[in-house]
């Protein structure tokens, strides 16, 4: 857990947290639809879908125009109206007790969520207690017993305090998850849109470069910034550290230490088990 927690999270989450440039945002979206649609043959029906932190919308929207009945939540009003009118379904403000009429859930989606939270655990119970029989909960949280972690230290990117508040590894998440009455049916550690990126940024980080000098030039493209020299020598560097990086990405999901796990875990149906 990051100790201290601030008292107030609200200046680490500015408007502009986490908006890029056109081009990060086509990329990203076609990743995140391709994900969604490699995990519609995995779920057993079709449903209640419900995302917590739902963030750009994309993939609500992709659910909803795949048949299903899509709700959405997010921590501020602006973050929930965005949210809302990208992907046009129904969107709360707050956690799961803002969404106290909602039928059982058949999927719930905590994509990059759960580290954020002050009581993770006590949110995976309230979305265990909120889960159909059968019922689907798929995290994407980074690891911390990754490749990537290790060789990073405190410059790894998806370290990310104060926002990220807890971390997982392969075991504590499961832990977590039997504890809260759910079991782990899948475990992939594969992720284009973030593992890859990430051993790039964190190696700028342990070199010296401004921290996360990539992730804000994604985001201000466009904008003046003050080192343009430092950032065009970070930019020509990240070339052939993002070859690299793929290669070490691809061996470390095949060893199972990607630096992003995407956890499965299922709510028994009764009678079984």
């Amino acid at each position: 857990m990051t100790d201290p927690v601030p008292i107030s999270l609200d200046r680490y989450y500015p408007p502009r947290y986490r908006r890029f440039n056109p081009l990060a945002v086509f990329v990203l979206r076609r990743l995140y639809l391709r994900r969604v649609d490699g995990w519609l043959p995995r779920l057993p029906r079709r449903g209640v879908a419900l995302e917590l932190g739902a963030g750009t919308g994309w993939m609500l929207r992709a659910l909803r125009q795949r048949g299903w009945t899509a709700i959405g939540s997010e921590r501020t009003v602006p973050a929930a109206t965005t949210a809302r009118d990208a992907a046009r379904v129904p969107m709360f403000v707050g956690d799961l007790d803002a969404i106290r009429d909602a039928p059982l859930l058949d999927l719930v989606i905590m994509f990059h969520v759960l580290e954020h939270l002050a009581d993770p655990i006590a949110a995976l119970r309230d979305v265990a207690r909120r889960l159909r029989p059968g019922g689907t909960l798929i995290l994407g949280i980074p690891n911390i017993a990754s490749w990537q972690s290790r060789f990073a230290g405190p410059s790894w990117m998806h370290l990310d305090v104060p926002r990220h508040l807890s971390h997982f590894s392969p075991d504590s998440i499961e832990r977590a998850l039997v504890d809260s009455g759910l079991h782990v049916a899948r475990l992939d550690f594969r992720s284009f849109e973030h593992d890859p990126f990430g051993w790039v940024q964190s190696a700028l980080d342990r070199l010296g470069f401004e921290q996360g000098v990539l992730v804000k030039l994604l985001a201000r493209m466009g904008e003046r910034r003050s080192g343009r020299l430092a950032t065009l020598a970070a930019v020509a560097l990240a070339v052939p550290l993002g070859v690299l990086g793929l290669a070490v990405a691809l061996a470390s999901w095949r060893a199972d230490a990607g630096a992003v796990m995407e956890v499965w875990a299922v709510r028994e149906e009764r009678g079984k088990g």
